[in-house]
């Protein structure tokens, strides 16, 4: 099936199932690559772990306004070319 075919499909998908495909695909890939990633058999620490990811917050932070941090950079830089690191 091509992939602009499962997408629709894939989005209707809900968010554990999303989870568990990404586990499936992960595993597939690395099988491919000729890396083992199997787990035993353990179907609770399986759910265990998807309530983990499930439950967590991922934070994006973006030095976009971060004014402080640039100008820290730039401190940074400056002191490495007067001390010839740079």
């Amino acid at each position: 099936m091509p992939l602009n075919e499962l997408l629709p499909t894939v989005s209707q998908l809900s968010h554990q199932d999303k989870l568990r495909l990404i586990h499936f695909l992960l595993l597939a890939v690395a099988k491919e690559e000729g890396c083992n990633l199997e787990s035993p058999d353990n179907k609770e620490q399986e759910d265990l772990l998807l309530e983990q990811l499930a439950s967590t917050e991922a934070v994006v932070w973006s030095p976009y306004h971060a004014h402080e941090a640039a100008q820290a950079l730039s401190d940074m830089l400056t002191a490495a070319k007067e001390e010839g690191y740079a």
